[in-house]
């Protein structure tokens, strides 16, 4: 299954109003270069009042659908 490695560095306000709008994919760059887009409600769980920071590992199927996402320490 490939992976791709992102770093998010999102505030509260910003990912409410992306959220809260028509738009509902996250574009990304990850860390090995690669132009990333993924649905932004995989993100929720890991809002907090500060926003959305760290670092993400995203999963996709043989067919670059994505499947999953997990932080990483």
């Amino acid at each position: 299954m490939p992976s791709l490695i992102v770093d998010i560095s999102l505030p509260k306000d910003q990912y409410l109003k992306v959220y809260q709008s028509y738009i509902r994919q996250v574009k990304a760059v990850a860390r090995n270069g690669k132009t990333v887009r993924f649905p932004i409600n995989v993100l929720k769980p890991y809002l907090d009042h500060h926003g959305i920071h760290g670092t993400f590992q995203l999963s996709f199927d043989d067919d670059n659908k994505f499947t999953g996402i997990e932080e990483l320490c």
